[in-house]
C-alpha cells in the first residue's frame, strides 16, 4: 500500500462538475472548501462546551440558514450530544440524550425536530430469549432512534430489539480486544445503526404506495448487512434491502433517498462496503455505491473500481443536482466526483469520513462570499519523487 498521496484538489474538470462548498470536518474543526480545496469558512467546535470532551466529531451539517449542526459522539465513549452553531460560530442549542450514547448520524426535519440514533443496552428479559449462549452471556447493544424537538421532548422512538429478530446477527466474530474497542465489535454490537434518514416526498408515494409515505423512517444496520423503512404511524417495518448485487450489502452505510428535482428521485442511495462479505467473493475488497430502485429492488446504477476503490467502514454517497455522485472513501481519505458515465472529475485528498457538497447560494451567508475562481486540475500522468541529493 502507498505511504505517500498528493493532498488537496488532485483533479478537477469545472465544466463536468456540480461546483458549490464542500463540508469536510474532523477534530475540533468543520469547514467549508471550493472546488479548488481552499478553506472559504470554518467553524471551531469545542465538545467540553457540552460536555462532550472526549468524543469524536462523526458528522456534521449545514442548514439553509447558514448553521450548522455538530454530532459529538463515539462508541464505546461515555458522553454525547449534538448542538447547532450559527456562522460565526455561536452555540445556539445543544442536546444530551437520556436515551443513550448518540452516534454516527443525525436528520434535521423541516419542522426543527432532529432525529437522533443512541445506543442502548438489549433488555435482560429480551437477552435471556437469545438462542446462543455466549451472546446471553454478555451485554448486548442495540440502538433506538429518537425524535426530539428544540424543547428536547422525545416525540418519537423505535427500539429495534423490539421489532428485530435477535437471533440474527453478524456471523463473522470480530474480537473483543481489536482495535475498535470491546464494545464495538460484532458479537456485543448487533446491530450499529449507521444511518438515519426521514423520507422526502416522492414519486413512489405519490404513485399510492404507502410504505415510501414521506416521513418514514430509513435506517442503515451495518451489522445486520441490512436497511429497512420503518412506517412512523404503525412502527412497523415497510420495506427492507439485503441486496443481491455481487452477494449483497456487506457493511454498508450512508442510505438516503435521492430527493425529488435531483437525477434518480426517489430511488435509494447506499455505499455498500464490502467489509465482511459473506456469499461472492467478488465483494471482498470492493466497495461500491449502489442506487437502488425501492418498489423492485433492482438496482438502477452502480460505481465500483474493483480493488482500487475500498473502505471497510464508514464514507458516503449523495446524489448531486446534475446527476454526478459526491463520494467519500474514508480508508483513503480521498472525496471525489464521478458522472453517471463514471469518470472522475473531482478528487480531493485528505477529507474525513464523510462529506456533503453544497451549492455556492445554499445559504445567505454563503451566498455572500465572493464566488471562487474554478480553476481546473489535471494531473500529471506520471508522479515522480525525486531523491533528496543528484547523482
Amino acid at each position: 500500500m502507498r505511504t505517500v498521496y498528493p493532498v488537496g484538489t488532485t483533479l478537477y474538470r469545472p465544466e463536468k462538475c456540480f461546483n458549490g462548498y464542500t463540508l469536510l470536518w474532523g477534530g475540533r474543526r468543520i469547514r467549508l472548501i471550493d472546488m479548488n480545496g481552499r478553506d472559504v469558512h470554518a467553524w471551531r467546535v469545542d465538545q467540553d462546551e457540552i460536555g462532550c470532551g472526549k468524543c469524536g466529531l462523526p458528522r456534521a451539517k449545514l442548514l439553509p440558514n447558514g448553521h450548522v449542526l455538530a454530532l459529538f459522539g463515539a462508541l464505546g465513549v461515555g458522553s454525547s450530544g449534538i448542538a447547532e452553531y450559527d456562522w460565526d460560530g455561536a452555540i445556539l442549542w445543544h442536546y444530551i440524550p437520556e436515551a443513550g450514547l448518540a452516534h454516527h448520524d443525525f436528520f434535521p426535519k423541516p419542522d426543527g425536530n432532529v432525529l437522533l440514533i443512541c445506543r442502548e443496552a438489549v433488555p435482560p428479559e429480551i437477552v435471556e430469549k437469545v438462542k446462543d449462549p455466549e451472546r446471553r452471556a454478555i451485554t448486548l447493544w442495540s440502538d433506538v432512534i429518537i425524535e426530539v424537538s428544540r424543547q428536547e421532548e422525545v416525540v418519537w422512538e423505535w427500539h429495534l430489539h423490539d421489532h428485530l429478530d435477535m437471533d440474527r446477527c453478524c456471523p463473522i466474530p470480530a474480537s473483543r480486544g481489536w482495535r475498535a474497542g470491546p464494545d464495538n465489535d460484532t458479537i456485543s454490537d448487533w446491530s450499529h445503526t449507521n444511518t438515519v434518514q426521514a423520507l422526502p416526498e416522492n414519486k413512489w408515494h405519490d404513485r399510492g404506495d404507502e410504505r415510501f409515505a414521506p416521513g418514514n423512517v430509513l435506517i442503515s444496520m451495518r451489522q445486520l448487512d441490512e436497511i429497512v423503512i420503518v412506517d412512523r404511524e404503525t412502527k412497523r417495518i415497510a420495506w427492507s434491502y439485503t441486496g443481491e448485487y455481487k452477494g449483497g450489502l456487506s457493511g454498508q452505510h450512508e442510505s438516503c433517498m435521492i430527493e425529488k428535482g435531483t437525477p434518480g428521485e426517489g430511488n435509494i442511495l447506499v455505499f455498500d462496503n464490502g467489509s465482511s462479505p459473506l456469499r461472492d467473493l467478488a465483494h471482498a475488497g470492493c466497495s461500491f455505491v449502489l442506487e437502488i430502485a425501492p418498489p423492485t429492488k433492482k438496482v438502477a446504477w452502480v460505481y465500483e473500481d474493483g480493488e482500487r476503490f475500498h473502505s471497510n467502514f464508514t464514507s458516503s454517497a449523495q446524489r448531486l443536482r446534475n446527476g454526478n455522485t459526491l463520494i467519500c472513501e474514508a480508508a483513503g481519505r480521498r472525496v471525489f466526483e464521478v458522472t453517471p458515465e463514471c469518470e472522475i472529475v473531482w478528487e480531493h485528498v485528505a477529507g474525513g469520513n464523510r462529506s456533503y457538497r453544497y451549492p455556492y447560494d445554499y445559504c445567505p451567508q454563503a451566498a455572500a462570499l465572493d464566488r471562487p475562481k474554478e480553476r481546473p486540475v489535471t494531473p500529471p500522468k506520471e508522479f515522480r519523487i525525486e531523491p533528496d541529493e543528484p547523482e
